[in-house]
């Protein structure tokens, strides 16, 4: 029993649970804002979008990078218990980073964002590492290691890009930098790191998520290619002012995009696994992530709609993506520390499927409402949404702590150390 309070787990769940605390905590802050300040692009909009984009979702997916790097590739990690402990590095570093927004202390802005970038040095380290002995293995897994770095490239882009701006702010900085640099890190954030690795990873996940496979195997490889290409023509479209350059990036990540959803639908309309709630997020992930790029090209063409575009990119595309994953490797993860790594519960016999879709359901209503406030500048309506983005993650919750309640019983006395840190590091 305390070999497994102690036992290196295949995923961090600390660090995961950490991850589902930033998300908690993001629809509160959406929530006192829509209740008490303007909705206006100013420094508590900025802490809000950094929690969610660092706190919650970059951190998830560094987590789960833990797995999927040696997983995805077949190679042994070469400083792993580096990498894990830089988690905790950046989770802090990105906590400094949100409350300075927050609070408008800019001086406190700089340091913040060079310790991400040291954090995140400290990660990708290891990381490239690792992922270096697996160029010289099988073509499939050599190729999957070079598309893992360039996305954690662009991560190391959208850092250094961020804490340029960040030093810029505080100490005043060159005017080029502090007009086009914003635009450029959200790209290289949203795009280049963030929805490439989703992308690449979910072409994966999604077999044993659904039961089926793509039918177009170069589907994820054009995406993928077509993502990347588009957000670095965009930033150079945007850097020299060429508005030409600019467009053919923005309709180069939309043609991606399609590609993607229209092989990912097709997966997910022949899925046999019958734990569907996973799949359902997968699905309404793609269409947000439709709804977003329709978003952002209506804000290029000049109509007042980039927050909304960034708000269903972040929280409806991204976001739902990750709880999908989470609804279906977090589960896993549960069972495998309760039971064991050999370990093969499925996610559906441990969760409570009425909270799955309840929360499913809460949500999109809080990703439609939050989208339609912005575009409508309705504070009353965001509120609302964000009231239902906290029922939903609180609904999540539950239903994990269902899920660890079941995946003990039998297992371990209800009082025993194993119960309580599970059910302690278990939001």
């Amino acid at each position: 029993m305390m070999a497994a309070l102690v036992r290196r787990h295949w995923i961090p769940p600390v660090a995961l649970t950490a991850g589902q605390l930033a998300h908690g905590a993001s629809w509160i802050l959406l929530l006192v804002m829509a209740l008490h300040r303007p909705l206006a692009l100013g420094a508590p909009a900025l802490g809000w979008l950094h929690l969610v984009a660092l706190g919650w979702l970059t951190m998830t997916a560094l987590t789960i990078l833990v797995h999927v790097i040696p997983g995805f590739t077949d190679a042994t990690w070469k400083g792993e218990r580096i990498a894990r402990g830089a988690l905790f590095v950046f989770e802090v570093a990105v906590i400094v980073l949100v409350f300075a927004f927050w609070t408008g202390a800019t001086a406190v802005l700089p340091w913040a964002g060079t310790l991400i970038v040291l954090a995140l040095a400290w990660y990708l380290v290891p990381a490239i590492r690792t992922l270096a002995t697996a160029f010289a293995g099988p073509k499939t897994e050599a190729a999957i290691a070079r598309a893992l770095l360039i996305t954690l490239g662009s991560l190391f882009i959208t850092a250094l890009l961020g804490a340029a701006l960040a030093w810029a702010l505080a100490v005043g900085g060159p005017a080029p930098l502090l007009s086009s640099g914003p635009t450029i890190h959200a790209s290289f954030g949203m795009i280049g790191w963030l929805t490439v690795l989703v992308m690449g990873v979910s072409t994966r996940t999604v077999r044993p998520i659904s039961g089926a496979r793509s039918r177009r195997p170069w589907a994820h490889i054009a995406a993928g290619g077509c993502e990347i290409g588009g957000v670095l023509l965009f930033a150079v479209g945007l850097t020299l002012r060429t508005p030409a350059v600019e467009w053919i990036g923005v309709l180069a990540v939309v043609l991606g995009a399609l590609v993607y959803v229209t092989d990912l639908l097709d997966i997910l309309l022949r899925a046999t696994v019958a734990h569907r709630p996973p799949q359902a997020f997968m699905g309404v992930a793609a269409g947000w992530l439709v709804a977003g790029l329709a978003l952002s090209v209506g804000a290029a063409a000049g109509s007042p709609w980039g927050a909304a575009a960034v708000f269903v990119l972040l929280v409806g595309w991204l976001g739902q993506m990750v709880n999908g994953h989470l609804y279906h490797i977090g589960i896993r993860l549960i069972a495998t520390i309760a039971r064991g790594d050999d370990d093969e519960t499925r996610p559906g016999e441990l969760l409570m499927a009425p909270l799955s879709w309840a929360s499913f359901a809460l949500f999109q209503i809080a990703v439609a409402g939050g989208a339609c406030a912005l575009v409508l500048t309705w504070s009353s309506l965001l509120a609302g949404a964000a009231s239902a983005g906290i029922c939903a993650w609180i609904a999540t919750s539950a239903n994990a702590a269902i899920a660890v309640r079941r995946a003990l019983r039998f297992r371990e006395p209800p009082d025993s150390p194993l119960t309580v840190s599970l059910l302690r590091s278990i939001p």
